[in-house]
């Protein structure tokens, strides 16, 4: 995770930059939000991206966990139109 722009050329790679939130629950009721910033190559898809952070949530917390919050939106604001 790095950049707060997208998309990004990594090598040869190009990236794009995703903010992501999401808020996951426990079996023994923990709740957990966070977010950050993931930097995804080209043809990566949302699920590789719901999976891979799944999987670091699981990690941490031991499954089974309650998704109850996901986002994933392009790290980049609409430029401002002139008035």
């Amino acid at each position: 995770m790095s950049s707060p722009t997208a998309p990004t050329r990594t090598g040869t790679q190009v990236m794009t930059a995703y903010h992501y939130i999401t808020t996951v629950q426990t079996r023994d009721g923990l709740l957990n939000t966070r977010d950050g910033i993931l930097d995804v190559p080209a043809g990566f898809t949302r699920a590789a991206c719901f999976g891979h952070l799944l999987a670091q949530l699981t990690e941490e917390y031991r499954a089974p966990l309650a998704v109850l919050y996901f986002a994933l939106e392009p790290n980049t604001l609409a430029p401002e139109t002139g008035q």
